[in-house]
């Protein structure tokens, strides 16, 4: 198995527990900024979109070019701050993760290196992007996580 499968499985298993401990999940930094409830949306977003990538580089014969999305508007559009509970998105968070290493668990050990565009100029391969959106989680849990 894959390193980074077992380095998101490792993520799956102990950081809900830490979440417990958050006490500040919808306070807002300010107005203009995500409060942790919104940023552990955003990591939902990322990573129905990442998934969504992940099987088009598989499946694909070509060198796929990824799509940007707008995370702003993500965010804003499911309202995570309002419409959710943290439980909820906790376990969304969980969800979409563990589809995500059932995925990869199944990738074979040439598929990791397949080619993908993130840009007009710059190829990487799946298993860059896979380091890419475990890094950018832990960048954002960090946040969440901070003083716990």
């Amino acid at each position: 198995m894959n390193q980074l499968v077992s380095e998101l499985e490792k993520i799956l298993s102990a950081v809900p527990r830490k979440m417990e401990t958050v006490t500040d999940f919808e306070d807002k930094p300010l107005p203009s900024k995500w409060s942790k409830k919104e940023i552990l949306g955003h990591l939902c977003d990322s990573g129905n979109v990442n998934h969504q990538r992940f099987v088009d580089i598989i499946a694909s014969t070509d060198v796929v070019t990824l799509k940007g999305y707008n995370q702003d508007f993500f965010v804003e559009i499911h309202d995570y701050q309002h419409s959710f509970s943290v439980e909820d998105i906790i376990h969304l968070w969980i969800s979409v993760n563990k589809q995500i290493t059932a995925l990869l668990v199944n990738v074979s050990e040439e598929k990791w290196k397949l080619d993908c565009r993130v840009d007009a100029q710059t190829v990487q391969t799946l298993e860059w992007l896979v380091k890419d959106y475990i890094d950018h989680m832990n960048h954002h849990l960090a946040q969440i996580l901070a003083g716990c």
